[in-house]
């Protein structure tokens, strides 16, 4: 059973990408969302373990975001010489 009406994914989608954008701006982590019937699916790299929560947790506070899937993995950044 659903409760309210269903954000369009598109709507999703640019909620998801503004948020991600101040929590991962400036980490070195790349992360591409994707939005489908209000799952929304995190691909790509962290620069540091401790973001995925914050960032896993952000997400699922959106309205209107059913699920978070966490496909991120962890590449710490190569370090100068």
């Amino acid at each position: 059973m659903v409760l309210g009406k269903q954000v369009p994914d598109k709507t999703l989608l640019k909620s998801v990408t503004q948020k991600l954008a101040q929590r991962v701006g400036g980490s070195g982590s790349k992360i591409v969302p994707t939005v489908s019937s209000g799952a929304v699916t995190l691909t790509g790299t962290l620069s540091q373990e401790f973001l995925r929560r914050s960032i896993t947790s952000s997400m699922s506070s959106i309205s209107g975001v059913r699920r978070v899937i966490d496909n991120m993995t962890v590449v710490p950044p190569k370090k100068r010489v």
